[in-house]
């Protein structure tokens, strides 16, 4: 199998290797990017609030709450980038994701 093999390394050959993907898959429904679509339609200038990925109350630590954001404003941009938008992305009293989708322009 390796073709060299030494305590700190070992080279195989590539066609030996299976790789995994690298990062997490989006979670993005094809029904949520529909709401936001039929949303944009009838508002295409306003904010859309997601409070479903609001912070939950309970979550009190600052480490939790700053992953949490970030993990939600990743979902949100990907979001926009399945609906060939851009995404701007302001926190409504702090704890309420809003994002504006605009066009994306050359």
């Amino acid at each position: 199998m390796a073709t060299e093999k030494n305590d700190d390394f070992e080279i195989v050959n590539e066609s030996e290797l299976v790789f995994a993907s690298r990062g997490r898959k989006s979670n993005i429904s094809d029904s949520e990017i529909a709401k936001v679509k039929e949303t944009l339609k009838k508002n295409p200038n306003g904010w859309v609030l997601f409070n479903g990925k609001a912070i939950p109350s309970g979550m009190t630590n600052a480490k939790d709450i700053r992953n949490h954001k970030a993990a939600n404003s990743a979902t949100l941009r990907a979001l926009a980038k399945k609906l060939g938008m851009k995404a701007e992305i302001r926190w409504h009293k702090g704890t309420v994701p809003a994002v504006r989708f605009t066009k994306i322009t050359a």
